[in-house]
């Protein structure tokens, strides 16, 4: 003797709050590991820009060469990329440590996030070459 069941073919409510439980910790996790990948590419980008705009200045410096350089504070706020985010500045202090040496130092500043965010360089330029 065969006996029938009554089965239904469709899912239990208990079967549908875990899928979409599941569901909806899948989206926001993934959701975060976007907004975690955006904001890291930002904080890069920035540090980027604002290394390469250090390299540049330092050829430039490299090029003007240690007779060229005159001591003291310089602001460099205006020759800062655009897409840094605002508020932002950068000054260039240029001392002589030794005779025959100058030491330039670059300090850049910028919005991220609501916070400031600084970097400093350094580089040396002697009398016959350049130190870094």
């Amino acid at each position: 003797m065969n006996k029938v069941g009554n089965k239904s073919g469709g899912f239990s409510i208990v079967e549908l709050i875990l899928s979409i439980t599941v569901g909806v910790l899948f989206i926001t996790s993934l959701t975060q590991i976007t907004n975690n990948y955006v904001s890291l590419g930002q904080k890069s980008r920035n540090v980027i820009l604002s290394n390469s705009y250090v390299e540049g200045k330092v050829e430039a410096l490299r090029n003007i060469g240690y007779n060229g350089l005159g001591v003291g504070a310089t602001d460099l706020s205006s020759e800062l990329p655009a897409q840094l985010p605002t508020p932002r500045s950068a000054t260039m202090t240029v001392t002589s440590p030794s005779s025959g040496l100058k030491q330039a130092d670059i300090s850049v500043t910028y919005n991220d996030k609501g916070k400031a965010q600084t970097y400093s360089y350094t580089t040396y330029i002697g009398e016959l070459s350049v130190v870094q």
